[in-house]
């Protein structure tokens, strides 16, 4: 492995997964005192908010923050020059971005969210460039120390919020105030670092050339950001904003446990990048293994998440009419987890125009189901659209990755792991914990215990794996 890139990898990816489970429960924390705060269109409103907010970011990013991460890791050395260039871009998009938040705010009738939704859109792209960069590096030990205390700024700011009884603005500069302390710290760290030398800097020749390679990239972004977040304005035009309310306050658990393959998507992608110029021959065993650790990971969580959906509901406080959209997007959780790998690997073997198709099936797919199921059934058939669109994303991603670049072994990766979850979700239906919270977390410790015993009689993990276990975790025999 060139320059021991794989265990770097890999211990980087357990400890940002440790800090990332402790604030994604701080953030869901947030999440639901404002959705207890507000009322279900209110709250319907914010995530309308938030979900244009992530449109228009897409749109003007085109594809040059995923292009930088990727062209940074391969040549470190021109990390400044590169961010300079991108950040300088970034001026330009903002300019854009600006009249086309406006237009989808002012038609959605949320003109008066503008402001802080606009502070969303910039402030999140510059800190999500600097989050690269270290990314980049494969050094995530700052980021490590960075995450926890930007989400505990937004759930203090949010519980002001909710004593102050302040409006639904509010808690969007709340998260506005977040991405800018981010920025701050990060561009601090790098710039002692000696990383970065921050400038206004627009290299046509440079920029140029990236075009034809971010444009298919930014296209798949684009195309991948509107089939996640389109049924929140097509529910929205068909039902309103409480369905929306209903609908996204479900969706909140479920988002927030896409961070792992998110995180381990974010760390992977710069070493499949590596390996494609370096070491061909390890990109497909590599993807392979980012595949079944997926599943190992995303299928206990379904299974978990659909037995046990109607007390997690409660406790989270959901609304009463969130639990059946939360069983059903359960079902999606591990398609989400595993179609992560064909997105990295065909983006890292410079394969975004082959990958911007898949993005379009599923674009095509998820706009024509939600626009059958949502007029009919609601934010229940919006959910069950998730679960159409990302099984059939794994299908033809499997389809693809194998045409271009060879086949990942899905049923031999995979069955113990799913062996494993039914054993575990047999122990969860037998002790059934309708009793009390308490006796909750002790069926989910139980079966997480369960689950990791069968992941060990079955020997899901070979002795390679085992071994690159033990040396990320410094544990010897």
């Amino acid at each position: 492995m060139p320059g021991g890139l794989g265990m770097r990898a890999l211990r980087n990816t357990i400890l940002i997964l440790v800090v990332r489970v402790i604030s994604r429960v701080i953030a869901l924390i947030a999440v639901i005192i404002i959705g207890n705060y507000l009322d279900p269109t209110r709250f319907g409103e914010m995530q309308t908010a938030v979900t244009y907010v992530g449109l228009v970011g897409t749109l003007t990013d085109m594809g040059f923050s995923a292009l930088y991460v990727r062209e940074g890791a391969r040549h470190t050395d021109q990390l400044s020059r590169y961010w300079n260039n991108v950040a300088s871009l970034k001026v330009l998009g903002a300019a854009v971005g600006l009249p086309l938040l406006f237009a989808a705010l002012y038609f959605a009738g949320l003109r008066s969210l503008l402001w802080p939704s606009f502070a969303i859109l910039v402030l999140s792209g510059y800190q999500l460039l600097l989050r690269n960069s270290l990314y980049a590096l494969q050094r995530l030990t700052f980021e490590i120390i960075e995450i926890i205390p930007e989400t505990l700024i937004v759930l203090a700011l949010v519980v002001v919020g909710a004593h102050i009884n302040a409006d639904t603005g509010f808690f969007l500069w709340a998260y506005a105030i977040s991405y800018g302390f981010a920025c701050v710290y990060f561009a601090t760290v790098l710039i002692v670092m000696g990383v970065l030398r921050p400038g206004v800097r627009l290299e046509p020749r440079l920029l140029w050339s990236w075009v034809r390679i971010a444009v298919p990239l930014g296209i798949t972004f684009i195309i991948t950001t509107v089939y996640f977040k389109v049924d929140v304005p097509i529910l929205q035009r068909f039902r309103g904003n409480t369905e929306v309310g209903y609908y996204t306050f479900a969706y909140k658990p479920f988002e927030s446990l896409l961070f792992i393959p998110f995180a381990l998507r974010s760390v992977v992608f710069p070493v499949l990048s590596v390996y494609h110029r370096r070491s061909p021959e390890r990109v497909l065993p590599v993807a392979e293994k980012f595949f079944k650790a997926l599943v190992i990971l995303g299928w206990p969580i379904t299974v978990g998440v659909f037995l046990l959906a109607p007390q997690f509901n409660s406790l989270l406080e959901l609304y009463p009419q969130s639990e059946p959209a939360l069983q059903i997007l359960a079902l999606a959780i591990v398609f989400m987890f595993a179609d992560n790998t064909f997105a990295a690997t065909l983006n890292a073997i410079d394969k975004q125009n082959v990958f911007a198709l898949v993005a379009m099936v599923g674009l095509v797919i998820n706009v024509g189901v939600n626009l059958i199921v949502i007029p009919r059934y609601g934010y229940l058939g919006a959910s069950w659209a998730v679960v159409v669109t990302e099984a059939a994303l794994v299908i033809v991603g499997w389809f693809v990755l194998r045409a271009q670049l060879g086949t990942i072994r899905l049923v031999s990766t995979s069955w113990k792991a799913l062996l494993a979850g039914l054993v575990m979700g047999a122990f969860i239906y037998v002790a059934n914990p309708h009793q009390s919270r308490a006796l909750l977390f002790v069926v989910v410790v139980a079966s997480a215990l369960i689950y990791a015993a069968a992941l060990l009689l079955l020997r899901v993990a070979d002795t390679e794996e085992m071994s690159l276990i033990r040396n990320a975790l410094r544990l010897r025999r």
